[in-house]
């Protein structure tokens, strides 16, 4: 509301200005630096006197109350020495624009500059009832018509509005409850309104951040005959002609549907404006512009009248990411070096991007190939993970830097090194069972010992394949045989080296497999071992539970998906993967002793898409807020399908 309102003292001077005590803020809305409205008075209007609740408070669920709320713990008095219309005039014009207050809690005064911003921006609740208010009452109508006192039927619509945004309360006593009680009833019988549409002249989207040196495009919209002129600081425009940049020179007119690039002059952001002549809906809110003086903040207000046609400028900003580059190179190396099959590694980073798989085909000889990933923003951590590592019937492979992370560097490269290493594995006898054991993961060779047990047709076949704990990285193999054909063998591991510390996740494990004649049959068993979440005395500790589920007509086609899990600051890592194959249905995992309020975000950064096999996901990325001794939960869906043939001629 106006620096007249909010209960303060109002000292009258000779020019009718208002001197307001301006308290800390209560909330913080997106800061933009240009303004595009200025506060210039308020009227009509009046004061009211009620109880302002607290966050136990829902005004839509609980309605308002037939009494006065003196003894509810949720509410305290207040009173307000003014509620009513508050006057702006927008830029450059002599207009007059009438707005309503959805922020009691924080003040404004004439000369206080705002700009057009969203209602998410505003961080203010229940917008959607309040848009229904403007489009109902004074003054886009003249109701509530039972009041004909100007000051008390503006005073009723703000007492309404701020109930539905700020839990506002009016006394009973007070001269427009009643009226404003009547508007509240009505409004919630009618439910909320959607967002109204913005502005006749945009740009979209309002902001972009990349890490290439050309950010956008940036489209500009708007119904003007003559267009919209554009302009930029800190960065320079272009438009592409023919697939190249071309440059747009400031204050260019350009039509509807343009599509603008930025590029930086030396700064870390840009603004890129548009303006032209267009109307704003009623319901558009305007956020403090951050601009004036001693002022950290200012209430949020809502329009209450579609404007006239009035000359606008709209902003949207690009943001310049500093990045860097991963370089992952790969050694084969082993006298068996170019027996081996497919070699598949897996870059999986926490910005939510998707990056190829880098392949070495099957049969690669000896020798060293890396992929360099560019475009990496500054401060991404990078886990490089090898899901296939080419280990083959009579060929065992040893695999060294596996599981590494890393953190890109402004301006750097960060390299990863892998090798493998291949050797022949003597047969033991015509039909025989091979399993192979990988350790990987950002806390490989941290585990505890590892054993896994063999049983074909009931009977145990001795020795157990063991590790030792503290095996670094890499893939180890035993055979078992000969055995009988048409066996059939179970395979288990009995210890997979999890500690309190050290989480393992089994993934890729075949348990039963039938043995054929004069063959030898591969089992392969992964491990990802990374740190697990740590039990903690604090009594608020909550727990976050991540679910995945598989759906589609090729549910259980799809490749292995991989979910990354990061909590708190200084964040922790967590994985829940996911193998391929897996059946339709849904799959979870606990991560818990997490303090209460920590915030974590889970990204799926491997899909399970196959070249047969497309993915839907139902999101991707994901955060969540542990809640103190409950589970909170975060669920994650992907609808897989096959891939369609699809034949080209010409």
């Amino acid at each position: 509301m106006p620096a007249l309102a909010l209960g303060l003292l109002i000292v009258q001077v000779a020019t009718a200005s208002a001197v307001v005590h301006r308290g800390p803020p209560a909330r913080k809305a997106k800061v933009r630096t240009t303004t595009e409205v200025t506060v210039t008075g308020w009227s009509p209007g009046q004061g009211v006197t009620g109880f302002i609740g607290n966050a136990a408070f829902d005004p839509v669920t609980e309605g308002y109350p037939t009494s006065d709320p003196t003894g509810d713990p949720r509410f305290t008095p207040k009173n307000e020495s003014f509620a009513g219309v508050i006057h702006g005039t927008p830029t450059g014009t002599s207009e007059t624009l009438n707005l309503y207050c959805i922020d009691i809690n924080t003040d404004t005064t004439t000369g206080i500059g705002y700009a057009l911003g969203t209602w998410g921006a505003s961080n203010v609740m229940n917008v959607g009832y309040v848009a229904r208010i403007l489009n109902e009452y004074y003054p886009h109508t003249n109701e509530p018509a039972a009041l004909t006192n100007l000051n008390q039927k503006a005073a009723a619509v703000q007492a309404a509005i701020w109930f539905f945004s700020d839990r506002y309360v009016l006394s009973e006593s007070d001269a427009v409850h009643d009226a404003t009680v009547a508007i509240v009833n009505r409004i919630l019988g009618e439910g909320a309104l959607p967002a109204p549409t913005p502005p006749s002249l945009q740009i979209t989207p309002a902001a972009l951040s990349s890490t290439r040196k050309l950010v956008g495009p940036f489209t500009v919209t708007t119904d003007a005959a003559g267009g919209a002129t554009v302009d930029v600081t800190g960065g320079s425009m272009f438009t592409f002609v023919g697939g190249k940049p071309v440059a747009v020179a400031p204050g260019t007119a350009v039509t509807t549907g343009t599509k603008i690039w930025l590029r930086s002059t030396g700064t870390s952001e840009a603004k890129l404006q548009a303006t032209s002549q267009a109307t704003v809906p009623s319901g558009n809110v305007y956020l403090y512009a951050g601009n004036n003086p001693g002022w950290m903040d200012a209430q949020r207000l809502i329009l209450a009248q579609d404007s006239k046609p009035l000359q606008t400028t709209v902003y949207a900003t690009a943001q310049f990411v500093p990045s860097g580059k991963l370089v992952v190179t790969k050694t084969i190396a082993g006298a068996a070096a170019g027996s081996q099959g497919q070699v598949v590694i897996q870059v999986d980073c926490d910005d939510n991007v998707t990056r190829p798989d880098f392949v070495i085909p099957a049969g690669a000889p000896a020798g060293t190939t890396s992929r360099t990933y560019r475009h990496i923003a500054a401060g991404t951590t990078c886990t490089v993970l090898e899901t296939s590592n080419g280990s083959v019937v009579g060929i065992d492979v040893v695999v060294t830097g596996d599981g590494q992370q890393g953190t890109i560097a402004a301006g750097g490269t960060k390299t990863v090194d892998i090798t493998d290493t291949y050797t022949a594995v003597p047969s033991p006898g015509p039909s025989s069972l091979l399993v192979t054991k990988t350790i990987a993961g950002p806390l490989a060779g941290s585990q505890g010992p590892v054993t896994i047990h063999v049983v074909c047709d009931g009977a145990a076949l001795s020795p157990d394949f063991t590790l030792a704990a503290g095996t670094p990285s890499g893939s180890f193999s035993q055979s078992f045989g000969p055995i009988t054909p048409g066996s059939v063998c179970t395979v288990t591991e009995t210890a997979d080296g999890g500690t309190a510390t050290v989480t393992a996740i089994v993934t890729d494990g075949a348990t039963n497999v039938t043995i054929p004649a004069d063959a030898v049959v591969p089992v392969n068993v992964m491990n990802v071992y990374e740190r697990a979440p740590s039990p903690t005395p604090d009594v608020d500790a909550g727990s976050l539970k991540v679910t995945k589920t598989i759906a589609g007509p090729a549910g259980g086609q799809q490749g292995r998906i991989a979910i990354l899990v990061a909590c708190g600051d200084p964040t922790h890592t967590y994985g829940f993967v996911i193998p391929a194959h897996t059946a339709a249905g849904s799959a979870s995992r606990y991560f818990p002793g997490l303090a209460a309020g920590t915030r974590c975000t889970v990204t799926e950064t491997a899909n399970g898409a196959t070249s047969t096999v497309q993915a839907r996901a139902a999101g991707t990325r994901k955060t969540a807020t542990i809640a103190a001794g409950r589970t909170t939960t975060v669920h994650l869906t992907d609808t897989f399908s096959a891939v369609s043939a699809v034949s080209f001629t010409g």
